[in-house]
């Protein structure tokens, strides 16, 4: 029995822990060569992982966007990082 709660526990925390936000995975993705997937990849990534970043990681980002993302470099991707990032200012408020 003592194994069976020992398991859950884990299994509960392990579920629930957090993904870190790792910039380098988001700058592997600014050296594919089409920019039309490389936009769609950098969406997806930001859509994923943009709620486990700190306000400083997307100030990073955005610090660097035009010269990582190149042509790929759009409204919708700009208006993805801020998004986050306000919802970064506002989690680290707390």
């Amino acid at each position: 029995m003592k194994r069976l709660i020992v398991l859950v526990a884990f299994f509960v925390f392990f579920v629930s822990a957090k993904a870190p936000c790792v910039i380098s995975d988001f700058y592997s993705l600014t050296w594919l060569g089409n920019p039309s997937e490389r936009h769609q990849r950098l969406l997806d990534w930001l859509t994923t992982n943009g709620d486990n970043c700190s306000s400083e990681q997307l100030v990073g980002i955005w610090n660097n966007l035009a010269a990582w993302v190149g042509t790929a470099d759009s409204q919708e991707l700009r208006g993805k990082v801020l998004y986050y990032y306000a919802r970064a200012v506002e989690r680290e408020k707390k």
